[in-house]
């Protein structure tokens, strides 16, 4: 008989911590487009809206039903203390944690043993890794926020952030998430991987043109 994992139990999330480690405008970036794609399909669907938990209160009380974490790939020990942190200050007893991780444009690699070590922490702290999403588009992404959402650039990785989004609102893992929607996209410990539709070096090309656009209108 198959076992069910607790992080496979839907939980309705009504708060929510979105937590960037360390702060860049790539990682602010995931988690905006993440928030902005649950708010949407809450609107559409009539439910509520988990409320974000407010990160500069000072309230060690507040226990989240879920946290999000946005990183980078490769995570020092340094942001290995700061998320243990996060988990510690922001999570309970069987709060389900989510990550967003921005990874270079060549693959997953780093992000797998990053999520491995995500997974570990999460037992630590007796919470419910749920998986996530694996941006591989390399540093600069953040200057697609103004593109379109299911455009050429961004596309991929909208649909691995919708997958995202289905397991949040569900309040379950990604993994199980895919199952009950009948895909199977996840391959990196519970994460979604989402790579560019376009080779490399016009991958790279766009994003330098962007950004140095986006830093002329400031």
């Amino acid at each position: 008989m198959e076992t069910t994992s607790r992080g496979d139990v839907p939980k309705t999330l009504r708060t929510i911590a979105y937590i960037s480690i360390p702060d860049s405008a790539d990682l602010e970036f995931l988690l905006w487009d993440l928030q902005d794609a649950i708010a949407a399909y809450a609107q559409l669907s009539g439910t509520a809206l988990p409320r974000p938990v407010d990160l500069e209160a000072d309230d060690a009380g507040s226990v989240a039903d879920g946290i999000v974490l946005a990183i980078e790939d490769v995570a020092d020990d340094e942001t290995l203390t700061a998320i243990e942190q996060a988990l510690e200050r922001f999570g309970g007893t069987g709060t389900r944690v989510y990550a967003a991780i921005r990874a270079a444009q060549e693959g997953a690699k780093q992000a797998r043993g990053t999520a491995v070590r995500l997974h570990k922490a999460c037992e630590r702290h007796d919470q419910l890794w749920c998986g996530g999403v694996v941006v591989c588009a390399g540093s600069g992404i953040a200057a697609l926020r103004h593109s379109p959402r299911m455009g050429l650039l961004r596309r991929p990785f909208s649909e691995a952030m919708d997958k995202l989004v289905g397991a949040v609102r569900m309040g379950c893992s990604v993994e199980h998430a895919q199952r009950l929607g009948g895909g199977n996209a996840v391959n990196v410990d519970g994460m979604v991987c989402a790579e560019p539709a376009v080779p490399a070096p016009i991958w790279r090309g766009v994003l330098k043109r962007l950004g140095a656009h986006a830093q002329s209108n400031i």
